[in-house]
C-alpha cells in the first residue's frame, strides 16, 4: 500500500517512510493512525512524504527496489531489530540517510540512538531530528548496526521456535525457557580469534561483536554510535551455573563484571572456525545468519547518516 503527502514545493526533502505490519508493535496500533502521525509530523516540517506498509519479508523487497531512488532523501523504517538493519544497510549503500521507529521487541539500535521507544514518541522527535553521521559494521560484507553473535545466543533463538508466543511478553518468556533449553547441552566453539592482526585461539560459549562499545545497560546498547570502534565480549566454555550467571548480569546490566566475560575492542576482528563439521548459526541484528568458516568484521566510521535527536 502507498500513500503519499506533499504540500511543499519540490525542492522540499522526500522521505520515504516502511512500516513492517507483522512487527509486533505496530500489530497493536491502529496503522491509520501510525501514517496520520508521519503526515502530520514531517509535512509540518517541510518534507515531502511516501508512505509504504507491508509484511517483512514484502517490506524488505520493496524497500530494496526504492532506495536507489534519486529523489528519495531520507529512507524511515518502522520495525524491529531486523527491519531496521535491513534498512540501515541500503541507507549506507545508497548514500541515504535512515531513521528508526522502533516498533519491534528489544529495538536495541533505537536505543543506542536515544530515541524515544513509543512509536508516536519518535515520529515526533525524529520530524524534529538533525542528520547525523554515526558507524556501521560489516560481517564479510552483510551491514549491522548493532551486533553480530556466536554460542548462546543463535542456539537459544533457534530453540525459542519450540515455543508458541502472541505479545512481548510471551516472546520473553518463550526466550528464558529456550535459554534454560540451550545450557543444558552447553555450545562450544573453537576459533581464532584475531583482533586487529593479534590471533588467538580459543573455546567460547558465547562470542559478539558489536557496532562500538556496549554501555553497562540492560539490554545492553552502544556508549558512542560514533565511537570507531568494535566491541568484543568473549565467555570461554561455561558450565550452567557460570552461564546462568552471565544471563542474569547481562539483565541487570552488569554483563561486563562478569567474572567469565572477556571485554576487548578493535578496528577489525577476524573470526575462524577451527572446527569445520556441523554448521553453525549466528545471529546478526536478530536475525539467523550462518556462520561461514572465516568471518571478517569491519568497523566503518561515520559512514551512516541517521535523523538523530536534537542535543538537550
Amino acid at each position: 500500500m502507498i500513500k503519499a503527502y506533499s504540500s511543499m514545493p519540490q525542492s522540499a526533502k522526500k522521505l520515504v517512510a516502511f512500516l513492517n505490519t507483522d512487527s509486533g508493535t505496530l500489530r497493536s496500533l491502529d496503522i491509520q493512525m501510525v501514517e496520520e502521525k508521519l503526515e502530520s509530523c514531517f509535512v509540518s516540517q517541510g518534507y515531502q512524504v511516501e508512505i509504504h506498509r507491508n509484511g517483512g519479508k514484502q517490506l524488505i523487497e520493496l524497500m530494496t527496489k526504492k532506495a536507489g531512488d534519486p529523489e528519495l532523501d531520507i529512507l524511515l523504517a518502522a520495525g524491529g531489530d531486523g527491519t531496521i538493519s535491513a534498512a540501515a544497510s541500503l541507507a549506507w549503500r545508497h548514500g541515504k540517510t535512515l531513521a528508526v521507529v522502533p516498533a519491534g521487541t528489544m529495538n536495541l539500535y533505537a536505543r543506542s540512538l536515544d530515541l524515544p521507544l513509543d512509536v508516536e514518541g519518535a515520529i515526533e522527535a525524529l520530524a524534529k531530528g538533525q542528520e547525523r553521521k554515526v558507524d556501521i559494521a560489516t560481517a564479510n560484507d552483510h551491514a549491522f548496526v548493532h551486533q553480530l553473535s556466536i554460542g548462546l545466543h543463535p542456539t537459544t533463538v533457534i530453540k525459542r521456535k519450540n515455543y508458541s508466543y502472541q505479545s512481548r511478553f510471551g516472546k520473553m518468556l518463550a526466550g528464558i525457557r529456550a535459554y534454560l533449553d540451550t545450557i543444558r547441552h552447553m555450545p562450544c566453539h573453537a576459533l581464532e580469534m584475531t583482533i586487529d592482526g593479534v590471533a588467538k585461539s580459543v573455546r567460547l560459549s558465547s562470542l559478539s561483536v558489536s557496532n562500538n562499545l556496549f554501555e553497562q545497560t540492560a539490554p545492553p546498547r552502544a556508549e558512542k554510535p560514533d565511537g570507531g570502534v568494535l566491541g568484543v565480549y568473549m565467555a570461554g566454555n561455561l558450565s550452567r551455573k557460570d552461564a546462568l550467571a552471565l544471563a542474569a548480569d547481562t539483565l541487570i546490566g552488569k554483563m561486563q563484571d562478569n567474572s567469565n566475560m572477556l571485554v576487548s575492542s578493535g578496528s577489525s576482528v577476524q573470526i575462524k572456525r577451527l572446527h569445520k563439521g556441523k554448521p553453525a548459526k549466528s545471529v546478526l541484528d536478530g536475525e539467523l545468519w550462518p556462520v561461514p568458516d572465516v568471518i571478517d568484521i569491519k568497523i566503518h566510521p561515520k559512514a551512516l547518516s541517521v535523523l538523530a535527536v536534537p542535543a538537550q
